[in-house]
C-alpha cells in the first residue's frame, strides 16, 4: 500500500468511515450485463432514474471523465433499539431512516475527506463526492475493492460487520493503487432472507423484484400500492428491514459512532399513525420530517402507507382521521387508501363512503371504491 493510500484510509477512518477501499475506474462489464438483464426483466419497476442513463452505470470514466481512481467507503448506521411493538397504534420505520438524512450527513464528511486528500497530494485535485445519488453500480465498485460481498438479499455484506451500511464514493483525478481483493465469502446454503420476505420479493437468490419489495412500495413507488400486497406491508410504514434482520452476518453488528444516525437524532424507530394521518398539508409534513429520509415519499406517499398500516395493525384510533382524509383530503392517492383502510376498520361507516366515492372526481378513488364494493361481502 502506498503511503498516500495509507494516509487517505487513516483520515477516512478518523472521519468515521468504517471501511475504506480504493477501486479502479475500469468498466464493470460483468456487473453491467447483470444490471441490464435486471432492468429488462422489469425489476426496476418505475424507478426511471435507474434506467434513464444505463450507459453510465458500469463506466465510472463516462460518469466523471477526469477520474483516475475511486475511493469507496462504507458508513455504519446500526443503532440499537427495543423490539418494535405496534400497540395497535404505531408504524415501523426502517433502521436507516431513524436519524437524519444520510445523503446530507455523509456528503459533508466526504467533502472534508476530499479536502484532506488535496493537502496530502500537494496540489489542486478534482473530486466528485457521491452518496447513493448517481448512476454508478456502487455495490460492484465496493465489492471490487473488498469493501464487502454480495448477499442473496442483494445487499453488500461484510463478514465480520454485517450489512447495516451506507455506501459512498469519491471519484478523484489522482491515480491510486487499487485494492484488488474481492472477498472470498458467500452466503453458502443460507436462504433465510429469501424465505422471510413478507411479499416474496426475491425472484431468486441475488434477484430482487422491486415491484414486490416493501422498501420500494413505501418509498420509491409514486402510485397506489397493489391491493394484493397491502397486507404484506404489515407494520412497515417506511421501508423494510426483514431481509437484514434475519441475516446471520448481522449478529456481528456494532453500534454506529455517528450521532446523526441514532434514534433520537431524527424520526426514530416508530411513528404514531394517528399523528401521521393528521398531517393535513405539505407544509405540516415538511416541518415534521425536515432533514430526515421520511421526506422522500412526500406527504401523499407517507399517508398512503400510514392508512394501510393502520388497517394492518387494527388501529381503530385512526378512524376519525381516516374519515377526514377520505372526505376532505385534496390528494386522491390518500383518499383512496384511506377508504381501503376504513373498509377494514369501521364497516358501518365504510359502506356509505364507498358508495359516495363511486362519484369521486378522480378515477383512482372511483376504482378503489368499485373494487371495494365488488368485494363487499368479503370486507363487510
Amino acid at each position: 500500500m502506498s503511503a498516500l493510500v495509507a494516509s487517505i484510509k487513516e483520515a477516512a477512518q478518523r472521519l468515521g468511515f468504517a471501511v475504506v477501499g480504493i477501486a479502479s475506474v475500469a468498466s464493470l462489464l460483468d456487473d453491467d450485463q447483470a444490471f441490464q438483464a435486471w432492468c429488462e426483466a422489469g425489476f426496476a419497476a418505475d424507478m426511471n432514474y435507474l434506467t434513464r442513463r444505463t450507459a453510465l452505470h458500469a463506466h465510472p470514466q463516462r460518469l466523471v471523465p477526469q477520474a483516475a481512481s475511486i475511493i469507496t467507503l462504507a458508513v455504519n448506521y446500526y443503532a440499537p433499539a427495543p423490539t418494535f411493538q405496534h400497540e395497535n397504534r404505531y408504524g415501523r420505520v426502517a433502521r436507516y431512516a431513524w436519524g437524519l438524512d444520510y445523503h446530507d450527513v455523509v456528503k459533508a464528511r466526504l467533502i472534508e475527506l476530499a479536502a484532506h486528500l488535496e493537502k496530502l497530494a500537494g496540489r489542486k485535485i478534482q473530486a466528485r463526492c457521491f452518496v447513493d445519488a448517481v448512476p454508478l453500480l456502487e455495490r460492484a465498485v465496493a465489492a471490487s475493492a473488498g469493501v464487502g460481498f454480495f448477499g442473496k438479499n442483494t445487499n453488500l455484506l461484510q463478514g465480520q460487520k454485517g450489512s447495516w451500511f451506507f455506501l459512498a464514493e469519491i471519484l478523484v483525478d489522482v491515480e491510486l493503487p487499487a485494492d484488488r481483493r474481492a472477498l472470498k465469502i458467500s452466503c453458502g446454503t443460507c436462504h433465510r432472507c429469501l424465505d422471510a420476505c413478507p411479499t416474496q420479493a426475491f425472484a431468486a437468490a441475488y434477484q430482487l423484484d422491486s415491484r414486490r419489495c416493501i422498501s420500494y412500495l413505501t418509498i420509491e413507488n409514486k402510485g397506489a400500492i397493489p391491493v394484493a400486497l397491502r397486507e404484506g406491508l404489515g407494520e412497515w410504514l417506511f421501508g423494510c428491514d426483514v431481509c437484514q434482520e434475519v441475516c446471520p452476518f448481522n449478529r456481528f453488528s456494532a453500534e454506529t459512532a455517528w450521532p446523526e444516525f441514532q434514534v433520537q437524532a431524527g424520526a426514530g424507530q416508530r411513528l404514531d399513525l394517528v399523528e401521521v394521518l393528521a398531517l393535513s398539508s405539505d407544509e405540516e409534513f415538511r416541518a415534521r420530517f425536515q432533514a430526515t429520509p421520511l421526506r422522500r415519499p412526500k406527504r401523499r406517499g407517507l399517508l398512503r402507507n400510514a392508512a394501510i398500516v393502520a388497517a394492518n395493525v387494527e388501529c381503530t384510533a385512526a378512524v376519525p382521521v381516516l374519515l377526514e382524509r377520505v372526505t376532505t383530503d385534496a390528494e386522491p392517492l390518500i383518499r383512496s387508501h384511506a377508504l381501503w383502510a376504513l373498509a377494514r376498520l369501521d364497516r358501518p361507516q365504510a359502506r356509505a363512503l364507498i358508495e359516495r366515492a363511486l362519484k369521486d372526481a378522480d378515477a383512482l378513488v372511483r376504482e378503489e371504491a368499485a373494487s371495494l364494493l365488488a368485494d363487499f361481502s368479503h370486507w363487510l
